[in-house]
């Protein structure tokens, strides 16, 4: 979720001719309606001909079923295949996998793509929206990984791009027109993360658009020399992930933050345990407030 060779030689003198400049073309594969539900980014499948919506989680390396959306499709289990889990709590479980014979995003009022058949995970979702049609699901990293995603949240749009290389050094931009920044990623199991700086120190973040808001790691936050007891005194609550497991968080004022040469000053972030190959998530919120562009194609974050 493919001559005939001649060559003349006249009076010693040999004519050659230049191969041709590798050509980047971008085609649009389909424009999903994207809606955002209080951070919680989902767009419209069907699954097996069943209407049901799924969460967009580009933090996400699989996708996932919910056991409401195997017993309502009536999904049969996969053998063959299981998937190792892992949430925010660093507890890594072994879940079933079921069989899907049809999995299609999109309607066909918007349009749709048809991913065919194929195997998904099963798990729960900690919280979802109460939409029309139900939420079922999340698209991982399986499926969006094979495109370049333009998400447009205030224009309710995620557009799936397909990048046609002619060579590896061939790194289509984005559609677009204007100024906008561009970021190198590095792809880690098809989820992509980027360099930042915050209060002085570096770090990595997950692009995560599955995450309701900007989550700074725990540890992280350690290292800026921020202690337990200073945390505790600002706002927070509890939350959990795919796992299940509540985990606490903490809303703090930081002096400044800065990604790709973009500057944000005194900006409030969520503070909370992330046990992943990051130090920062960059969760719904921020991709609601950019034109975000993932292009998996040429490994580069472009967002304005």
């Amino acid at each position: 979720m493919k001559r005939l060779l001649s060559a003349a030689l006249i009076l010693g003198l040999c004519t050659t001719t230049a191969p041709a400049a590798p050509v980047c073309e971008m085609s649009r594969a389909v424009v999903l309606p994207l809606r955002d539900d209080g951070g919680y980014l989902s767009v419209p499948v069907t699954v097996n001909g069943h209407d049901a919506s799924m969460i967009v989680d580009t933090g996400s390396e699989g996708s996932l079923m919910t056991p409401r959306g195997v017993a309502a499709f009536h999904l049969p289990p996969d053998p063959q295949h299981r998937t190792m889990m892992q949430g925010p709590n660093g507890a890594p479980r072994v879940v079933p996998n079921v069989r899907i014979q049809d999995l299609k995003l999109g309607t066909p009022r918007s349009g749709e793509l048809a991913l065919g058949a194929g195997t998904m995970a099963v798990g729960a979702l900690p919280g979802s929206p109460m939409i029309t049609p139900p939420v079922f699901g999340l698209l991982g990293a399986d499926v969006l990984a094979d495109y370049d995603l333009e998400f447009d949240v205030p224009h309710q749009r995620l557009t799936l791009w397909r990048a046609r290389l002619g060579s590896h050094v061939c790194q289509p931009p984005p559609v677009w027109s204007g100024h906008w920044t561009s970021v190198p990623v590095r792809r880690i199991s098809g989820r992509l993360t980027v360099p930042f700086t915050l209060d002085g120190l570096s770090g990595t973040a997950l692009l995560d658009s599955g995450a309701r808001s900007h989550i700074v790691s725990t540890d992280f936050a350690h290292r800026l020399g921020l202690t337990d007891e200073q945390l505790a005194l600002d706002p927070g609550g509890m939350t959990s992930g795919v796992d299940l497991h509540e985990r606490a968080y903490h809303w703090h004022h930081f002096k400044r933050f800065e990604l790709g040469g973009t500057v944000w000053t005194r900006p409030v972030l969520t503070v909370a345990p992330v046990h992943d190959q990051a130090d920062m998530l960059l969760g719904s919120d921020w991709f609601a407030h950019h034109d975000i562009w993932l292009s998996y194609a040429s490994g580069q974050l472009f967002f304005r």
